[in-house]
């Protein structure tokens, strides 16, 4: 505990934020949103509630900036493949593996936002809390358009089916956060478990596109 101490107080205010970031999203994939006070995060850091409220103003804030967080992990580790070259297809196939990777990489993140996704974004929310919500709102929606833009691309180069973009697009984003609601690590479990996992869910997001030959 008190190395852990020791840690959080040296540590420059974004790594302190990250540090609560990340103890929290634990907890709350663990027992809950709901059931996981601000003493709970605060014992699992072996700091005082009083650190945590020091960089956030309440759970609520938390919350959000976990889902803010989640997003631009996410937007952050996909970018690199949105930006390499290739055809559609390549660089496709390339960004569904680094999602699905990231989805991963960063589970606990991603399941407080299933777990809070359906909750109201406004009810008794700060003038912060709100701030938050915009942000990932406006970030999801730009890290939409990187799908977009070469789903898009792949269509009207007949590469894949001619199809109603927002339908795919969507439809390839629940296919590509499927693993948030199963994938759990195993004791053993190896990274090239893993990468087979993101290749074959890239490789069904792949195909669901494909123009069927002879389209």
């Amino acid at each position: 505990m008190s190395g852990a101490r020791s840690a959080a107080d040296h540590a420059g205010p974004d790594a302190r934020r990250r540090a609560i970031l990340d103890a929290a999203a634990r907890r709350f994939a663990v027992a809950g949103v709901e059931l996981t006070s601000i003493d709970d995060i605060a014992r699992s850091l072996g700091a005082t509630k009083g650190k945590i409220y020091h960089h956030f103003g309440s759970k609520g804030e938390l919350v959000r900036a976990i889902r803010l967080h989640s997003v631009q992990l996410t937007h952050d580790h996909v970018l690199p493949a949105y930006r390499g070259g290739g055809d559609p297809a390549t660089r496709l196939h390339r960004m569904a593996a680094a999602h699905v990777e990231v989805m991963m990489q960063a589970l606990a993140y991603h399941r407080v936002v299933v777990e809070t996704m359906r909750a109201h974004p406004h009810r008794g929310a700060t003038q912060v809390e709100r701030s938050l919500a915009a942000q990932t709102r406006a970030l999801q929606g730009t890290y939409e358009d990187l799908f977009r833009d070469v789903i898009r691309e792949g269509i009207e180069s007949g590469v894949f089916a001619g199809q109603n973009l927002s339908i795919a697009l969507h439809s390839l984003m629940m296919l590509l956060n499927a693993p948030v609601y199963w994938y759990r690590p195993r004791l053993g479990e190896r990274g090239t478990d893993r990468d087979a996992i993101k290749t074959q869910i890239a490789a069904m997001a792949l195909g669901a596109l494909r123009a069927a030959p002879g389209d």
